[in-house]
């Protein structure tokens, strides 16, 4: 239990830190891909957060505690959370936006693979370093 803690006290920052990395990078790409800027943009962040935290959290969660079960070190951790974190978000675009795996749009990559690392770093490595 106490392997727990320190894990489970970065959760919420963690998933906050995610979630404004994904609100933000999905609107810089939309906004990209649209050539224009204006309100949409800023709800797309916004719902793009909301979703991003709920995951994050729900998500986060989960790996934490397989994290801390496995005992897992950091580098085998940061491989976890790129893995399981790539497979959630190709698994929401498909089941959001998407119909089948030749239709997922690489920009996701660009999303869900820094947001893995951001995850990750204000996770596992925080509490890892503070130990």
């Amino acid at each position: 239990m106490r392997e727990t803690q320190p894990l489970f006290r970065r959760l919420f920052p963690a998933a906050i830190a995610t979630s404004i990395f994904a609100a933000l990078a999905h609107a810089v790409l939309v906004g990209i891909a649209a050539r224009s800027i204006g309100l949409e943009l800023a709800y797309i962040a916004a719902v793009t957060f909301v979703v991003a935290l709920v995951v994050a959290l729900v998500g986060g969660a989960v790996l934490l505690a397989v994290v801390a079960a496995l005992k897992l070190k950091p580098v085998s951790s940061l491989l976890l959370f790129l893995i399981v974190i790539q497979a959630i978000a190709i698994r929401l675009e498909m089941y959001l936006f998407e119909g089948s795996f030749s239709d997922i749009s690489w920009q996701y990559g660009l999303i869900s693979v820094p947001a893995s690392v951001i995850a990750w770093h204000q996770s596992v490595y925080c509490a890892y370093r503070e130990r």
